[in-house]
């Protein structure tokens, strides 16, 4: 038996944060072992940093660098210890939409040829391969609506979509990592689809 890493993606108004939240109850309820709810940004000083940073007109590079910082102390001081624990880790958010909305403020904003593989790059060494990633697929017009008008820098129709291509892209080249699933549907169906799905990808 070891640590298991499930992440939970999908553009903002997908529903992330309340599917990561019913799912964690879920698994509590169903096994025996310690699920830990995390997500990134993080809640430390770096994660309020990059929070900060999405607030204010920064480089995008030193964005996805900041990012980047927050993502390892992430690993460092919280995953790996957990999955050193043998406990199950779910991620409302990871390395997927690093790589997705990034991937689109860098191809907006920098002569990098091609800015998925550029960040990908940049990680390789010291990431963890989750060990399922569950994309909440909702249209982008329906994310904004849902949003309303509280929206900060990433939160507009016209990025959201170019944000929803490079997911499209990024599960087209690891299939068996991701289960899709359609966010549009009420609450309960969403997760009971991932709960029926998920032991036939993950052994617990």
């Amino acid at each position: 038996m070891k640590g298991k890493i499930i992440t939970i993606e999908g553009i903002d108004g997908s529903g992330k944060s309340t599917i990561t939240e019913a799912l964690v109850e879920k698994l509590n309820r169903k096994l025996e072992r310690k699920i830990i709810k995390t997500k990134e940004p993080t809640d430390s000083w770096l994660g309020n940093s990059v929070r900060k940073g999405l607030r204010k007109n920064i480089d995008p590079l030193a964005e996805a660098f900041l990012f980047t910082a927050d993502h390892i102390e992430h690993i460092e001081k919280e995953i790996k210890p957990h999955l050193d624990k043998k406990r199950i880790v779910i991620s409302d958010r990871y390395s997927d939409s690093f790589y997705a909305y990034q991937g689109a403020t860098l191809a907006q904003n920098r002569s990098i040829k091609n800015p998925i593989k550029y960040l990908k790059n940049l990680r390789k060494d010291f990431t963890i391969k989750p060990d399922l990633t569950i994309f909440l697929d909702v249209s982008p017009r329906t994310a904004m609506e849902r949003l309303g008008e509280d929206k900060i820098k990433f939160e507009n129709l016209e990025f959201q979509k170019k944000v929803y291509e490079n997911f499209e892209r990024i599960i087209e080249e690891e299939r068996d990592r991701f289960l899709v699933v359609d966010g549009e549907k009420a609450k309960d169906d969403v997760i009971n689809q991932i709960m029926d799905s998920i032991e036939l990808k993950i052994n617990f």
